[in-house]
């Protein structure tokens, strides 16, 4: 640990005594890291209170330039592995909860298996705070939904169709596939995500009113909600993988998918050992597709 990742915690903490905790050292020593670093740059880089904690305009003016100095020394420490014949280095990824939660672990564990020696660094969050977190260099690149995304490089990885989630004995339950206009009058359990790109949206532009009754944040309380009646639910296959609840589940028709794939910054050069993984992940899920156990 260096002091310009000492800055960066802090930065993305907001606090000394959180990145401290993160980081695993005394607030003192982050303290100390960080008075070395104002004395080497002869500037003071936070404003401190008891409040909040902020850059001064010094710091933001340096900020870009030690973002790129710790990926830089990242880069360099990489190749000098590359060249003795290991496959190390840090991935910093950001993605969604039902990623995580259902094909990441999978994806993990087949990848160190062969390069043990990578580190992760993961962040989850909602879909524009992964954009978020992409944009202010706190990740390399995010997993995240990319319809409609025109801001940054896109890379799609595969098509995630949209379920119809039903209430056991619910009158649908029999069915193969389910037309939107079906569900006219059902009381439906959402996710208040409060993203533009909701599937919701979709549905509205077909003239169908929806009831919705419940808003809940996370995908498992919305199955758990379902699972006691409370209302039907439209979620993502990998929603219904992650929850691993015996409900009915039954697709569109015609068919509604949301497009799951790679975000990074356009100009943005990922680390050799980023772009191992990303074919690696690539690769696996194209497998997965081939063996329809998506």
């Amino acid at each position: 640990m260096n002091k310009y990742d000492a800055f960066l915690k802090i930065l993305e903490c907001g606090s000394f005594t959180v990145a401290a905790e993160e980081l695993n050292y005394t607030q003192s020593a982050v303290s100390q890291m960080i008075s070395s670093l104002e004395k080497e740059l002869e500037t003071t880089l936070f404003v401190r209170s008891r409040r909040s904690l902020q850059l001064t305009y010094e710091g933001e003016q340096l900020l870009p330039l030690i973002r790129k100095l710790v990926q830089d020394e990242q880069l360099l420490k990489e190749k000098a592995l590359e060249l003795k014949g290991m496959q190390a280095g840090i991935v910093r990824m950001a993605t969604f909860a039902t990623f995580s939660g259902s094909l990441l672990p999978h994806i993990l564990k087949a990848f160190q298996k062969s390069y043990p020696h990578v580190v992760f660094e993961l962040h989850q969050g909602y879909y524009r705070e992964i954009e978020q977190w992409v944009e202010r260099d706190v990740v390399d690149f995010g997993i995240t939904n990319i319809d409609g995304v025109k801001k940054y490089h896109c890379q799609a990885l595969f098509e995630d169709p949209l379920y119809v989630v039903l209430p056991p004995g619910h009158r649908l339950e029999k069915e193969k596939t389910i037309a939107p206009q079906q569900l006219k009058g059902e009381v439906f359990v959402v996710m208040d995500e409060g993203d533009d790109r909701d599937f919701l949206n979709l549905l509205e532009q077909q003239d169908i009113s929806l009831d919705i009754r419940y808003r809940l944040c996370d995908d498992n309380s919305i199955l758990s909600m379902v699972e006691n009646g409370m209302g039907i639910a439209i979620l993502p296959q990998l929603a219904v993988l992650a929850g691993r609840r015996h409900l009915a589940h039954i697709p569109l028709e015609p068919p509604i998918c949301r497009t799951i794939g790679v975000i990074k910054k356009q100009k943005r050069k990922l680390s050799p050992t980023s772009q191992m993984f990303l074919h690696f992940m690539k690769e696996h899920i194209k497998e997965q597709e081939a063996g329809q156990s998506l």
